[in-house]
């Protein structure tokens, strides 16, 4: 599976599979997202003072759309928090899509029942 992260020097968002970047791309949407950060990494970012990839969002590739009302901002910010965040600061670790936008943000919808991309999940049985 796939992840994705801002590049900070580029102003895009790389794609990086089994530890290489595949691409590059301006902005896109996602379903069924996993928010995951290294706990070490960001703690050497605070020591250091210095930029480095410890956070990305594991992910399915879905079509892009505008961006659903239930959508909220989703951003990491390792001197704030050593999760990915809301606008609150509560923390989030998954997403039913998330929406990354060619200015570097992120906007997440958490409630499948709110994803209008999402495909319905099959019945159990």
């Amino acid at each position: 599976m796939p992840d994705i992260y801002w590049h900070l020097v580029r102003s895009t968002w790389s794609i990086r599979e089994r530890g290489r970047v595949v691409g590059h791309l301006p902005s896109f949407a996602l379903t069924d997202v996993r928010f995951v950060v290294s706990g070490a990494g960001a703690a050497r970012i605070r020591r250091r003072q210095q930029r480095e990839v410890v956070a990305h969002a594991r992910i399915i590739l879905a079509e892009s759309g505008p961006i659903p009302p239930a959508a909220v901002r989703v951003r990491f910010d390792p001197y704030r928090a050593g999760t990915f965040t809301i606008p609150d600061g509560s923390p989030i670790a998954a997403a039913a899509l998330v929406l990354f936008l060619a200015d570097g943000t992120g906007w997440a919808v958490t409630a499948r029942s709110e994803c209008p991309l999402c495909v319905p999940s099959s019945p159990s049985r």
